[in-house]
């Protein structure tokens, strides 16, 4: 999933870019980006327990939040009917 990298009153956090608009600052990693990051995570913790905690950013998203996601996809696939949508699901 496409993320937004952004700074909420001091506090770093990364965001559905689906779920919020663009603002100026933010760094914006598609797909590829997020799929990288999401291996070498898995990578670092492999084997390991992690305590994945953590309230302050949580926190911080939920305030930037503006649309779910879910919705989002099952819109867009609503407005690609008759088109060819291989390996699309909702």
């Amino acid at each position: 999933m496409a993320i937004r990298l952004r700074t909420v009153n001091g506090v770093r956090i990364a965001l559905c870019a689906a779920e919020t608009d663009p603002m100026p600052g933010d760094v914006y990693l598609d797909d590829g980006d997020h799929y990288a990051l999401a291996a070498k995570f898995s990578r670092d913790w492999a084997g390991q327990v992690a305590g994945w905690e953590y309230p302050v950013e949580w926190a911080a998203m939920d305030t930037q939040k503006v649309r779910d996601a879910a919705t989002e996809l099952e819109a867009w696939l609503s407005s690609v009917v008759g088109r060819e949508c291989v390996g699309v699901t909702a």
